[in-house]
């Protein structure tokens, strides 16, 4: 029965992976070893799974940050631009 749930578990994941891996564009579907990750990374969801969302946490938390400080950037640039309009230098 365990081995059961985990084909079932193992299964699913295939089948998520394989949707995402089918519309991502950027991975050639002729690659040998793309196929070979989508065959055996399910088997091993285990371990694959949780250090699959593990990284897609910190790449959103990277990319959460660089637009937090983008949008600093803009907002100091603005200020600045209101501080220049307020205080014209005569020359």
């Amino acid at each position: 029965m365990l081995i059961f749930a985990y084909l079932i578990i193992a299964l699913v994941v295939f089948c998520i992976w394989f949707k995402k891996f089918w519309g991502d564009a950027t991975t050639p579907k002729d690659d040998r070893i793309s196929w070979i990750a989508l065959a055996i990374g399910p088997l091993f969801w285990p371990i694959v799974l949780p250090l699959s969302i593990l990284e897609l946490t910190r790449k959103k938390s990277r990319v959460q940050i660089a637009q937090e400080d983008r949008e600093s950037e803009e907002i100091l640039e603005e200020d600045e631009r209101a501080i220049a309009d307020r205080n014209p230098t005569t020359t």
